[in-house]
């Protein structure tokens, strides 16, 4: 498979890479690329090919013109000061033309303060694919935290078939005509905060 992920953190997700595989890793923090190479072994142990990218999400993935994704994790919404240019319709239409046939988009969309799963949603709806919400839940026995992530794809891909989804929720269109629309002229963090 061909995966690129924005947002390397320690790097864990290349622990699901197998020999055939390649990863572009794409982190906008030298610091955390050195971090997660010098304290973790994730990416020593994976055995796939991987290539480094330094630099802003959506300006890399804008110059990799050549390139087709089967997979292309964002995982860069964590915080409270999220990439807002990375969560607008023409990002998304970007990220659309870097996915090979049949290839998924994975937003990891777990926030603290902010609710980005209808804005994801509407967002996928506008440029005419099909998003799902899957929810996992945490197992302190296993130090895993619960996590939201939003799956993108055309509307025709088999995938949505599967049985390891039959958990996963579409949104309803009240969702999606309730849902912010940001575009790069307009963005509103005011609007995806969540209600205390």
């Amino acid at each position: 498979l061909e995966t690129c992920v924005v947002g390397l953190g320690c790097g864990v997700l290349t622990v699901y890479g197998r020999e055939s595989d390649n990863f572009d890793l794409v982190e906008i923090n030298p610091a955390v690329v050195e971090i997660a190479k010098k304290h973790f072994s994730f990416m020593r142990d994976c055995p796939s090919n991987l290539t480094h990218h330094l630099g802003d999400g959506r300006l890399v993935l804008e110059r990799m013109t050549e390139k087709k994704f089967d997979l292309l994790v964002l995982d860069a919404f964590s915080s409270d000061a999220i990439p807002a240019h990375m969560m607008t319709y023409e990002a998304v239409q970007l990220f659309r033309n870097r996915l090979a046939d049949q290839g998924v988009m994975a937003v990891h969309v777990s926030n603290t303060h902010l609710n980005l799963v209808p804005l994801v949603h509407r967002l996928c709806d506008a440029a005419g694919l099909t998003s799902r919400t899957v929810r996992s839940k945490g197992d302190p026995q296993r130090c895993t935290s619960s996590a939201i992530w939003v799956l993108v794809t055309e509307p025709e891909n088999p995938i949505w078939k599967d049985e390891l989804l039959a958990e996963s929720t579409l949104p309803t269109q009240s969702e999606l005509s309730g849902a912010p629309f940001w575009t790069d002229q307009h963005h509103n963090l005011v609007s995806v905060l969540r209600a205390w």
